[in-house]
């Protein structure tokens, strides 16, 4: 079996790329990044790192790559024959792939009436179902046709720490142990014939969607933004302070209420899922730097996103959400004259005020907005009022 996955990072190789050829895929990368292209092309694989107390190395082979901007032709030609397209090249770049598989897919469905599922695997909700989107805005009603009989995009949430480091030249993979990978049975094209062993397969994608997004990503970006406001250089670091984690626990406490109270999961179920999300997080093995976990506050601090959603979803709920306050207060408190939206950000805040900011970026209202422009400014004029109270950790 052969795939074509989209996006050659970290994720691409050490997590999905992985999995796949563990399934027995033939791997086509196409990236754009030539360097790591060349490195693919010469090895014909690549090593993947595990980070467990005794390191251990994979060699994943059967695998070439293809510059998806310099030969555009050759990657429509391997999606003809391909049985799974694959993407991780981040949710801001869905759209930029959007038009090369519009072009490669009504090809193949013009010329050889094959089905595909197409799987994004990015970190937002319904990354597959945005990329179907964008990839329908290329099409005139004849494609749309032809894509809505041959085309299943399927939605997935994916969760593993994948970074990568360089060895001898190489770049390497380096990806703790854990990971899932949750795919939607629902969009799955009932007639394919083969599964995915070591993925997830579910009917309703929505609560494994928001556990990963409400406990993993919001613990792992209030680490960053808390650790940021008070001088750590690491996820790690900040995790040894015990007053910032206890209000990121008091955080996680909460938003465990959410699935307790609209997904009837049991309170059991979800210690044993943040006791695990706190321990990969603070694995020693690990460096994440809180300006790479923390980068681009303004799309982390999206209504739908890891830090204000589960807030505003416990406020309809009418449970508590005082330590959510305290993480978002953090995150728009975050500088690094590095990031450009952290740049933007503050540049917002000081034009337009903290309360129309907050709007216009979170669709925060009243009287919500009150309490957060109020947790706000008594951070901004003592960051240690973020420690103050009881967490209920």
């Amino acid at each position: 079996m052969r795939a074509v996955h989209f996006g050659a990072g970290n994720i691409g190789r050490g997590f999905i790329g992985q999995v796949l050829h563990d399934n027995g895929f033939e791997l086509c990368y196409a990236d754009t990044a030539q360097p790591l292209i060349n490195q693919l092309n010469q090895d014909r694989g690549y090593s993947v790192e595990l980070l467990t107390e005794k390191k251990s190395t994979l060699f994943i082979d059967q695998v070439y790559a293809l510059n998806s901007v310099k030969e555009p032709e050759k990657v429509i030609t391997e999606i003809q024959t391909a049985d799974l397209i694959t993407t991780s090249v981040g949710a801001s770049n869905l759209a930029r792939i959007a038009p090369l598989l519009a072009q490669a897919l009504t090809k193949r469905f013009k010329e050889q009436q094959q089905p595909i599922n197409i799987l994004a695997n990015e970190n937002i909700i319904n990354a597959s179902s945005l990329l179907k989107k964008a990839v329908e805005e290329q099409l005139d009603e004849s494609g749309q046709a032809l894509f809505d009989h041959y085309a299943f995009f399927v939605d997935t949430a994916i969760d593993r720490q994948a970074l990568s480091k360089e060895v001898d030249g190489k770049t390497v993979a380096v990806v703790e142990p854990y990971f899932e990978w949750v795919i939607s049975q629902q969009q799955w094209n009932p007639a394919t014939k083969f599964s995915i062993k070591g993925a997830t397969f579910v009917t309703d994608m929505q609560p494994f969607i928001e556990r990963k997004l409400y406990i993993v990503n919001a613990a792992h970006a209030a680490f960053s933004y808390l650790g940021a406001l008070f001088d750590y250089s690491t996820v790690q670091a900040a995790m040894k302070d015990a007053d910032l984690k206890k209000v990121v626990q008091g955080f996680l406490a909460e938003n465990k209420q959410y699935f307790i109270k609209k997904y009837k999961t049991s309170e059991t179920e979800m210690d044993r899922f943040i006791e695990k999300t706190l321990k990969r997080h603070g694995n020693q093995q690990l460096s994440d730097s809180v300006d790479r976990v923390g980068r681009s506050p303004i799309r982390k601090l999206q209504p739908n996103d890891r830090l204000v959603a589960p807030v505003k979803g416990l406020a309809e709920l009418n449970l508590p959400y005082q330590n959510g306050l305290k993480i978002i207060a953090a995150a728009y408190l975050y500088r690094n004259t590095d990031d450009e939206e952290a740049v933007r950000l503050k540049r917002l805040i000081q034009e337009k005020g903290f309360s129309l900011t907050a709007t216009e970026i979170s669709q925060i209202k009243s009287p919500l907005l009150e309490e957060l422009d109020m947790v706000y400014q008594a951070t901004k004029q003592d960051k240690k009022y973020l420690l103050e109270g009881e967490s209920h950790a």
